[in-house]
Formats: structure tokens, sequence, C-alpha cells
């Protein structure tokens, strides 16, 4: 009986260590206690016209992104009592926020990042209505996405953990996570989701028809070998964000852009895994385009000619085949009637 009540006892208190554990990491991953009521389902409020803005965070959501470490107060820093105003400031990426450059002890911020998307091609412009800026991307349009926020790799996490024995926690681990996914590690599945994403707006004729954007971008991608390439699996190939940059996306006549005809040798060579003999004829190299008779007349006839002599051989194969499968039948049929 003894011996029972030690085992029972046994139980009990791992049961206990492992829910002590548990709602540590919860206070650490929430220390304000704002799940309480922006983790309900289907939380929110009435705004303009009746409308209902949705202010749930579900827990999966916020322990999986990027700033799964990050306490909510450092992003929204006019939020200091309870309950809320109704009208709070927009989350300002540019500011110093919530953790400390590894190794360098000044606050982190997003500033060189917003700087160089506001004068982007996705930047606001003050010659642009409200309404047209308003339909450009801003960074949550982006940074929502899940090959932005999901860390998937199980190498990464597992040796990070080796820094927080020296230096600042979850914090850093966090930035090494962050910028280890985005740079050291490519798949395939994150390429698609940044086509997918690109093509979101690039692809839509409505969305576009304001901003005098070539509208066959995103079929030039997909007939070229880089579009090709990543539909079949292969994760060493450029996607969107290889040529045109992260934040820093300029028209192609701006000298400073990376596919300006003076810098597209240097984009095509930038990366291991690229083009890194890239001569200036191979990156004048069309990449998008969609040749028509006139814009590239060469290119159109040279396709049009290899589609005709393939479609020609593949009907000559398999007239050969028809032709050589009916004389074995006919001599299969004479050959049973002798009989």
């Amino acid at each position: 009986m003894p011996d029972m009540n030690f085992k029972c006892s046994k139980i009990l208190t791992l049961w206990i260590l492992l829910f002590a554990v548990l709602t540590v990491q919860g206070q650490q991953a929430d220390a304000e206690n704002c799940n309480l009521c922006h983790g309900l389902a289907m939380f929110g409020m009435t705004g303009p016209g009746n409308s209902i803005r949705s202010l749930e965070v579900t827990a999966d959501a916020y322990s999986h992104s990027t700033h799964r470490n990050v306490i909510c107060r450092d992003c929204h820093t006019d939020i200091n009592q309870f309950p809320h105003p109704e009208t709070v400031q927009k989350v300002e990426c540019a500011k110093a926020c919530h953790i400390t450059k590894p190794f360098a002890m000044t606050g982190y911020s997003h500033l060189e990042q917003s700087e160089a998307h506001a004068i982007s091609a996705h930047g606001d412009k003050a010659a642009y209505s409200a309404e047209k800026n308003a339909a450009k991307p801003d960074c949550k349009y982006c940074h929502s996405n899940k090959f932005r926020t999901v860390i998937k790799d199980d190498v990464l996490s597992e040796n990070s953990k080796h820094c927080v024995r020296c230096h600042e926690g979850a914090g850093l681990a966090g930035v090494i996570l962050h910028v280890s996914s985005h740079s050291s590690h490519r798949s395939a599945e994150a390429s698609v989701a940044v086509v997918e994403l690109c093509s979101s707006c690039h692809a839509d004729q409505t969305h576009m028809k304001d901003f005098d954007v070539n509208l066959t971008q995103v079929e030039g991608y997909e007939r070229h070998f880089h579009g090709k390439a990543l539909k079949r699996g292969l994760d060493q190939v450029a996607n969107c964000m290889d040529c045109h940059r992260n934040h820093l996306n300029l028209p192609a006549d701006d000298p400073n852009s990376s596919i300006h005809p003076n810098n597209i040798q240097q984009t095509c060579s930038a990366n291991s895994y690229c083009h890194s003999n890239a001569t200036a004829q191979f990156a004048a190299a069309a990449i998008h385009s969609e040749p028509t008779s006139k814009n590239n007349p060469i290119i159109f006839f040279t396709e049009w000619a290899f589609i005709i002599l393939t479609a020609g051989t593949m009907a000559l194969l398999f007239a050969h085949i028809l032709l050589d499968f009916g004389r074995w039948a006919g001599d299969a049929w004479m050959g049973r009637k002798k009989r």
C-alpha cells in the first residue's frame, strides 16, 4: 500500500510540474494576458456602417508567428489602460521595438525596411489618391502569409537552443530563426508561396489597371524556365523576390533598381543558386516577355516552328505505329483464315 501511494504521489507531482511548465510558457508568450479576451472566438467590435472588425488573435497564429516572443504592448504602445479606447493608433513597424540586436545591445527596428518600402513601387505616392495608395500592399499584406511566419526547419530550431545559454533567451533565438529562415534555408514550397503572393495582385487585371503595370508578368514568369522549374519542385530557382528585392522593389527605369539594365547582370549572379557566371548577353534575355509576331518575331516564329515540328513528328510516329499495328492485325487475320 505504501508503494502504491508513493507511485500515485510521483505521478501527481509530475502532472503538477508539467502544468506549471506549460503555465510559465504561456505567460512568457502572453505576459500581459491579452489573449484572455483576444483569444476568444469571433471577438470583435462594431465599426462604421455596422461593419464588424475582428480583434481575434488565435493562440496558434500567435505562437507560430515571428513575433511570438514579443509582448503585445511593445507594438501597441498607446494602449495603457483597460478597457482600451475605441480608437487606437495604427502600429508603426518602423519604430524601435521589442528586442535587442544580437551582440549589439541596441534596440532593433524595421526602420531600414520601412524606408525602403516607402520609396519602392509599393510605397505611397503623393500623386495618387488615398484609395489608390490604400490598394498597395503594406507590411501586413505580405508578412501575414504563412511562408513568412511559420518556421518548419527542425535543425534551426534545435541549434538555436544552444545560443540562449549565454545570450538573451528566446528573443535572440527568434532573431536567429527569423533571419536564417529567409536567407540560408530555401524550399520550393516557400518560393511557390512567394510567387502566389505576388500574383495575388500582379495577375489581377482589375486590381492592376490603375497602376499602368504590364499584366503579362506572371504569365511570362510561368512560361519561362524559372516558373516551370519551380512547378516541378526545384528549390534552387529564382522567385520574384530574388530579382525584385523584398522591400526596395523599384521600377526598371530607376538606376537604383535591381532590374535596371545596368544592374541585371549583377542581380542574376548575386546568389550562389543562380547564374554566378552570368554574362551581360545572358542577363539581357527576356524573363517576363510574352513574344508576339510584332514585338519579338524571331522568338515567336521559332517557338511555333518547334511546336509544329514536335506535333508533326509525334503525328508521324503515331501514324507509323497505327500502320504497323494494322499490318500485324491483317497478317494475323490472314494466317487464321488459311487454317
